[in-house]
């Protein structure tokens, strides 16, 4: 009886010690018990991929814009039709669409172009160009000028800016110019300076404005506005000096007194007055 005691309290103390150590799980009910998976966070590669597709997208959205000559917040260069009515940067008697005045004065530069030997052909007018002509040649007063992208044109520009550039060749000839590259002749944008673009229709949208990357004087040498006008360059220093005091230009932009939205050519437009004859 002893004995049979002793067998039964050693095995009530096995009993007790494996009901103490732990157990492995099992289904409850017969479902799975599922485990909980933490999703690793996206990858700085795929954000950046997002970012880039959704770059592209406004990319799109903005050269579309330009296309249908809209405004976007992509695209604020585009003119607006506030920005068409402010009259801000307008030559003196401009006025659309051209008054008698203007297409008086039109018709006096062309006599001019004439007279002066240059041979021009009439185009369809475009933007807010009041005479757009071509120049076939492409050279004015003795001096060529190529499209620094290698475009072969057509050309378009206002009569007025054709004349200016005939007037002002020999200057350039005399400082030694032969070749003057240039980049955008029309455009129709707004007015950018300061990096900041303004609430104004660009003398661009009229063709009387062309932005010049370089020259290339008689030796066969190009001075390369970005490159070398804070080199000191002689030769760019003394274009701009006169263009400035050239009567037929009212203004040229350069890295000197616009050094962030032209620090890489001349901005220069022709001076045009569309008053009657005796007014101005």
């Amino acid at each position: 009886m002893f004995r049979w005691a002793i067998v039964l309290v050693a095995s009530l103390w096995f009993a007790g010690v494996a009901s103490a150590q732990p157990q492995p799980k099992k289904a409850i009910q017969g479902k799975t018990v599922k485990k909980s998976v933490t999703r690793p966070a996206k990858s700085s590669k795929q954000d950046s991929k997002k970012a880039t597709s959704k770059k592209d997208s406004r990319s799109s959205k903005a050269k579309l814009a330009a296309k249908r000559g809209k405004k976007s917040k992509d695209a604020p260069w585009i003119p607006t039709k506030k920005t068409l009515s402010n009259s801000g940067n307008m030559p003196i008697g401009f006025s659309w669409p051209p008054t008698q005045p203007m297409l008086e004065a039109e018709k006096e530069c062309e006599a001019k172009l004439d007279r002066s030997g240059v041979e021009w052909k009439a185009m369809d007018r475009e933007g807010r160009i009041v005479k757009a002509v071509v120049i076939p040649g492409m050279t004015f007063g003795g001096i060529k000028y190529s499209n620094m992208w290698g475009s072969k044109g057509p050309f378009v520009m206002d009569c007025q800016l054709a004349l200016a550039l005939e007037t002002i060749g020999p200057e350039l000839a005399a400082l030694g110019v032969r070749e003057v590259k240039f980049g955008s002749l029309f455009r129709w944008s707004n007015v950018r300076s300061g990096g900041v673009t303004k609430p104004f229709l660009s003398r661009h949208g009229l063709g009387l404005a062309m932005d010049i990357g370089s020259f290339v004087d008689d030796t066969g040498r190009e001075a390369v506005i970005v490159r070398d006008y804070q080199k000191d360059d002689q030769m760019l220093h003394a274009i701009e000096q006169l263009i400035n005091a050239n009567g037929n230009f009212r203004v040229v932009l350069t890295p000197k007194n616009d050094p962030i939205s032209h620090k890489n050519h001349f901005h220069i437009e022709a001076r045009a007055n569309y008053i009657s004859p005796e007014l101005r």
